[in-house]
């Protein structure tokens, strides 16, 4: 019988599977392709710069011949913030490391956090780049050699912030991807 007549009874027949008023279901949108490959790639690009940065920048200040110098009063390069902005920036990138792993594991096990949990990672970058950004800003040494990449590093991170948040609060692919 053709979907199109009328059944003995008077009635339609029964849809097809898959189909509704005669058009295919679109079936429901998951799993991590779509935008979240590049959620993805930015979660290892940041995993990757983080940790470079901690490498090759901040530990190195903990050597004795830097750290004796940035931390004797009677040194030009002395700051009473610049101690305290040190250790922030350290511990503040070695949360953010932790984190960004924490999101890697839930997002392959597609854990109904995980969408929480980059909003938090997203906003909290954003505020560690405002508040970095103000207290190196009164450190007379930082504020003579910033070149300006510290101002575009947090429109960069609000441009990102106003894209990915509302991507994760409203996406059907998040929706339906981060179930467990």
């Amino acid at each position: 019988m053709d979907s199109n007549q009328v059944q003995e009874n008077g009635h339609m027949p029964p849809l097809e599977p898959g189909k509704q008023k005669g058009y295919l279901l679109k079936p429901p949108v998951e799993g991590l392709g779509g935008w979240l490959i590049l959620v993805q790639i930015s979660i290892y690009f940041s995993l990757i710069a983080i940790t470079a940065l901690l490498i090759t920048n901040v530990l190195p200040i903990y050597e004795p011949e830097i750290w004796d110098v940035l931390t004797d009063p009677s040194s030009p390069y002395y700051d009473a913030m610049l101690v305290p902005l040190i250790l922030f920036e350290t511990v503040m990138n070695i949360i953010f490391v932790i984190g960004l792993l924490i999101a890697l594991v839930m997002m392959y096990n597609k854990k109904r956090a995980f969408p929480k949990l980059m909003i938090g990672y997203i906003i909290a970058s954003l505020l560690f780049g405002i508040v970095d950004f103000a207290v190196a800003s009164q450190i007379e040494l930082l504020a003579e050699t910033d070149d300006g990449q510290s101002l575009t590093q947090i429109v960069r991170s609000t441009i990102y912030a106003c894209i990915w948040i509302p991507y994760f609060i409203r996406s059907e692919r998040v929706r339906n991807t981060f179930v467990n």
